[in-house]
């Protein structure tokens, strides 16, 4: 009789530890969809900063820049 009680304690406890683990996957995958949906939202910030880069260094002059050959102002 006691190998049953003892059974099905151990099969209480793997019962509620089951359901705690059920519940920590649950919370992280809501973590981890929404750290998703934020990197999502900086990957296009990332790409629209690139493409006004790029359209800036398109702008500018052909002449590239040294400051070698800047005369000073006070010359």
């Amino acid at each position: 009789m006691s190998e049953i009680l003892e059974l099905q304690q151990q099969l209480e406890e793997l019962q509620t530890r089951l359901a705690f683990q059920d519940d920590a996957i649950e919370q992280l995958n809501k973590v981890i969809t929404k750290q998703d949906a934020i990197i999502r939202k900086m990957e296009e910030k990332f790409l629209a900063i690139g493409e006004k880069l790029q359209d800036m260094q398109s702008q500018l002059p052909d002449k590239s820049f040294n400051p070698a050959d800047e005369i000073p102002p006070h010359y």
